[in-house]
């Protein structure tokens, strides 16, 4: 499978195509390998046009808006070529994949090749003109520290944020070379030949745990590991049909969908997980996840997870476990460790989906009794917790005066139903029926006057001056139109708000027909998420951020499936597998598993429920690979059928939707399609 990881990289501070980095390692691993095109410091540091090479970055950068840590920058050059700041390479020659990195640098003329596994790879590096080659090393607070035998030991601390103030990694090179020690930030590495492999690992632990982690093996040894690791996750799904840019697009998507959450843990001499807690200050034992914002990946890649490689999402829950342990709250916005950012507690989702699906039951008691604490528990720091929990407990909403007071109510209010899933599976009736009265706190700020949620003070009455179109103040990344219907707990209440299926549908159709107008309200500038938007022509559908993804859904829960289906179909167009791939920030695989979930025909618009809804398949034959067996879907594709007549699961008719339990085991879903 030719997967280019430099889908979605086309991207600047005022407008993202995915905001994403090409890059290279085996799924989840604790850092990756990609390029860098810029020697200014900026979270932007690749540039998919940009001929520049300023080194190969070993990288846990989730995102631009969060910042990279314990970032390290490895050049190679030659004497001759020793005063060039930066290289020269090809673009278009040059192979961006998930388990190599291969370019020539024509300045230092240095052929480069470049593995990763885990938490470290192999560097592969060759001189065009036989000269002696080098390395430079470059860094924030980067420090070498020893040379033992073959073996050079460095460390880094850097990091845009962390609890404690002496995180460190360390990194071993191994290596026979002279080290120069230029700069507190830079290190040259001189060897006496002209080609040479370079294994490297890396831990948050110990230079000893850094030396264990080193895999010494050829680097193409070391490359078979990593392409048989990527080539079992595309082994998944198996795709059968004649447009081959469609097919394309879905694998570099699932690319990305594998690609974070990012290890933390790593495995000690006697094959025990262990982390460094950056908040206790100290190793501890078990494994822990980094990199992930659950307000953007609880809606469409954990599901994912839970239906092709749940056993994986297991392991991910007892990470997850394991920072409420350690910090006494469930993770909000992890890299390294608590950012607080966004509103709710999202997780709450992954943890009772997995509860409906029986996926680590045996984590589920102490999972339960932490979403119960999150949810009762008033945090001193904001970054954990949820924000206005006190007026949220007295007045049953987030008043306005507190940002983003209408978005963390809808995310209470769901979040409390999930809640009370995982209470009744748990047999905790009465917590259970708490917490569903609880969930129907969304209906406070429904406004009957403008058929949209409104913020309200703290007296009770709804803010004067309200603007559908203005972003902010109560709404998070979006105005009303984007905010207003994220009640996924239940969605025949909305409908009964707005007055019935009638008018739900036509206020569903005016927000997606209407111009991609935007106020930008509390902001007081156009932020990029706005452009994104606009440049779209779905109205105030913002496919480019993740409240809008399960808009498009809602016509088929309202009774107007062909319009979901249609809907579907033209957004699909709206991705591709280059630079400029996604409408929006991709926003750890959130974005990318959309895509997988809309062009598979399904979509899991309630997390905790089981329970997925249909949409538009674009495919004529797909094979999912699951752990219980094959699940095949299949539709009679034409150029000219745009809506579903029937569907049907191992022959049985099906209505809007279909449960997780059914598909997890296996069997055959069939897709009738005609033409409107």
């Amino acid at each position: 499978m030719h997967i280019d990881t430099r889908i979605g990289t086309k991207n600047s501070v005022d407008f993202s195509h995915g905001n994403t980095l090409p890059l290279t390692g085996m799924p989840f691993a604790m850092n990756y390998l990609s390029v860098q095109t810029t020697t200014a410091d900026t979270a932007w540091w690749f540039d998919p046009d940009s001929p520049i090479f300023a080194g190969l970055r070993l990288t846990h950068q989730p995102s631009p808006w969060i910042g990279d840590f314990q970032h390290v920058t490895i050049r190679p050059f030659t004497d001759e070529f020793s005063d060039l700041d930066t290289g020269v390479y090809r673009p278009s020659d040059a192979i961006f994949s998930p388990q190599l990195l291969q370019l020539v640098d024509t300045s230092q003329q240095i052929e480069i090749q470049a593995t990763h596994q885990v938490y470290g790879g192999a560097i592969k590096l060759r001189s065009l003109t036989d000269s002696p080659l080098s390395l430079q090393l470059k860094a924030p607070q980067l420090s070498f520290v020893t040379a033992e035998a073959d073996a050079l030991h460095f460390t880094t601390q850097n990091f845009s944020a962390s609890e404690d103030p002496n995180f460190t990694m360390y990194l071993t090179l191994q290596a026979k070379a002279r080290v120069e020690v230029i700069a507190s930030d830079e290190i040259l590495i001189h060897f006496d030949r002209s080609s040479v492999e370079l294994p490297f690992a890396t831990s948050f632990i110990s230079a000893d745990q850094a030396d264990f982690n080193l895999d010494s093996r050829a680097f193409t040894d070391q490359l078979r590991l990593t392409t048989r690791s990527w080539q079992q996750v595309f082994d998944l799904v198996e795709i059968q049909d004649s447009h081959v840019e469609n097919i394309s697009t879905f694998y570099h998507n699932l690319y990305r969908s594998f690609l974070f959450p990012m290890q933390f843990y790593e495995t000690n001499a006697q094959g025990q997980a262990i982390h460094y807690s950056t908040h206790l200050h100290q190793v501890m034992p078990g494994k822990l996840y980094t990199n992930n914002g659950f307000w953007d990946t609880y809606k469409t890649v954990f599901p994912l997870f839970s239906l092709l490689i749940p056993d994986q999402y297991g392991q991910f829950l007892e990470g997850f476990l394991n920072s409420y342990r350690e910090t006494g709250f469930l993770p909000r916005w992890l890299s390294p460790d608590e950012r607080g950012m966004m509103p709710g507690t999202m997780i709450d989702a992954i943890i009772a989906d997995a509860a409906v699906k029986n996926i680590a039951p045996h984590l589920l008691p102490e999972l339960f009794q932490a979403m119960v604490h999150g949810a009762t528990t008033i945090s001193d720091d904001p970054r954990y917790g949820r924000e206005g929990l006190a007026e949220y407990l007295q007045l049953g909403y987030v008043p306005a005066d507190i940002p983003e007071s209408v978005n963390k109510t809808l995310d209470y209010a769901y979040s409390d139903w999930l809640i009370s899933v995982v209470a009744q599976k748990l047999g905790h009736t009465d917590q259970a029926e708490h917490f569903a009265r609880r969930s129907q706190n969304y209906h406070h700020l429904f406004d009957q006057n403008v058929g949209l949620m409104h913020p309200k003070d703290r007296a009770g009455h709804f803010t004067a001056d309200f603007d559908a179109l203005r972003w902010g103040d109560g709404f998070t990344e979006g105005s009303a139109w984007q905010n207003s219907f994220a009640v996924y707990q239940d969605f025949p209440g909305l409908i009964a708000d707005f007055g019935g299926s009638d008018q739900f549908l036509k206020q569903l159709h005016h927000l997606v027909n209407q111009p991609a107008q935007f106020h930008v309200g509390s902001y007081h500038t156009t932020i990029h998420e706005m452009r994104e938007m606009a440049a779209q022509n779905f109205g105030q559908l913002a496919i480019s951020n993740q409240p809008s993804f399960h808009l498009p859904y809602l016509f088929a829960v309202a009774g107007e499936p062909h319009s979901t289906e249609i809907l579907i179909k033209q957004l699909l167009h709206v991705f591709n597998a280059g630079p400029n791939g996604y409408p929006g920030d991709e926003d750890n695989g959130s974005m990318s598993s959309w895509y997988l979930w809309s062009s598979l025909g399904l979509y899991p618009l309630t997390p905790g429920s089981g329970d997925y809804v249909f949409g538009s398949p674009l495919f004529d034959h797909v094979t999912l690979h699951l752990p219980e067996g094959p699940l095949t879907m299949s539709a009679n594709q034409a150029a000219t059928h745009s809506v579903v007549a029937e569907r049907r699961f191992n022959g049985e008719q099906l209505q809007n939707q279909v449960s997780h339990q059914h598909l997890a085991h296996g069997g055959a879903l069939t897709v009738r399609m005609e033409t409107i």
